[in-house]
């Protein structure tokens, strides 16, 4: 059995002054303020991207979620079963479902037995997709133009460059 971490016991401090007490407060804000920013600049740009690229594809008459399952199976040939997609599209299985009934309903997705086990099943992206890979691509295209307006090819790979580590160390997969 290995050994249970420890965690040292901090020291007393002294009682400090307000003062003190309001300086060490603005220099803990300054601490997180990076950090921070970063995080919600990353959740605003994947909010107006979004927002950006459904207004897009609306006359596609798809939401969100069922333009993400799609894209997630365009991607990957051979179909995949729920539970991978729902990993995939971090959705949860119940929601999953009823996204995934909407669009057989929609003829853009079929369900399949699996090849060997009896139990599962796969889902695959129907043809019909393929009819609107291009107006999908275009709606991409535009709004990463719009998205990257004033910013030079060379940063732009710089960024993607940096954002890719970002990825790794957080255990993500290029």
């Amino acid at each position: 059995m290995g050994q249970a971490v420890t965690i040292p016991e901090r020291p007393k401090a002294a009682p400090r002054s307000p003062a003190a007490r309001a300086r060490s407060a603005e220099d803990r804000r300054k601490e997180l303020e990076v950090e921070e920013t970063l995080g919600w600049l990353f959740i605003d740009i994947h909010r107006l991207l979004t927002k950006e690229f459904e207004g897009r594809i609306k006359s596609l008459g798809l939401t969100r979620p069922q333009w993400r399952v799609l894209m997630t199976l365009k991607r990957t040939e051979g179909g995949m079963s729920q539970t991978e997609l729902a990993e995939l599209t971090a959705t949860e299985k119940a929601p999953l479902g009823k996204i995934l009934d909407r669009l057989e309903e929609g003829g853009w997705i079929e369900r399949k037995n699996h090849p060997t086990d009896r139990r599962a099943r796969r889902v695959y992206a129907t043809s019909k997709i393929e009819r609107f890979t291009d107006d999908l691509a275009a709606a991409a295209k535009a709004t990463f133009a719009r998205t990257l307006q004033g910013v030079r090819q060379g940063e732009v790979k710089d960024l993607i460059a940096k954002l890719k580590q970002l990825k790794r160390n957080l255990g993500g997969e290029e």
